[in-house]
């Protein structure tokens, strides 16, 4: 890809079918996507399909991108959506398996007030904890939570409204609050 081009150039010509710079792109944005699928799905394989599939959905319609939105945010929402279909489509519970090295850390923990939790367990412990929410519940909170992407960013992405957005946000954080109160009790 020649250096004088800037990225949105070469979105633009990869929006016009030309193949070397549709690559340009997937290279580009594959680990962004990954990243999204990741901790949305939690499982690899899963988030590996996400990437294969969104870039297909990418290429199939990258006529209809529209350059006024960040290319980003455009893919970041054709990335969610399929993520939002393969929790849909999931016919089992995941649950979470808490080891007993893990269960006796956590009890040392909550002993002794200086050894507290380190932000590496919570933040683990609050990832599976996600895994029970309800899909749209789960996407926004990875989403707002996770991602840190504004309140308008994820309703863009979402296609709902910011007051749907903090409600369902609202109701994620409540359910991972109590599920981590119980946990810790």
């Amino acid at each position: 890809m020649q250096n004088d081009l800037n990225e949105q150039e070469i979105i633009e010509r990869a929006k016009h079918g030309e193949v070397r710079s549709f690559e340009w792109v997937v290279n580009k944005f594959r680990r962004y996507v990954f990243v999204i699928a990741f901790r949305i799905l939690c499982n690899e394989d899963e988030a590996n399909e996400v990437v294969h599939e969104s870039f297909i959905k990418v290429w199939r319609n990258f006529t209809n991108y529209n350059n006024s939105i960040k290319f980003t945010t455009w893919l970041y929402k054709i990335a969610v959506n399929l993520c939002y279909d393969k929790l849909k489509s999931r016919k089992r519970k995941m649950t979470i398996d808490i080891t007993d090295d893990m269960l006796a850390n956590l009890l040392q923990s909550e002993q002794d007030p200086e050894n507290e939790f380190s932000n590496a367990q919570l933040a683990e412990k609050i990832k599976l904890l996600s895994e029970h929410l309800p899909p749209k519940q789960k996407i926004i909170f990875v989403m707002r939570d996770l991602h840190d992407l504004s309140i308008n960013e994820v309703a863009t992405i979402t296609g709902m409204s910011e007051s749907s957005v903090k409600t369902n946000l609202v109701y994620a954080r409540r359910t991972i609050k109590e599920k981590l109160i119980r946990w810790m009790n």
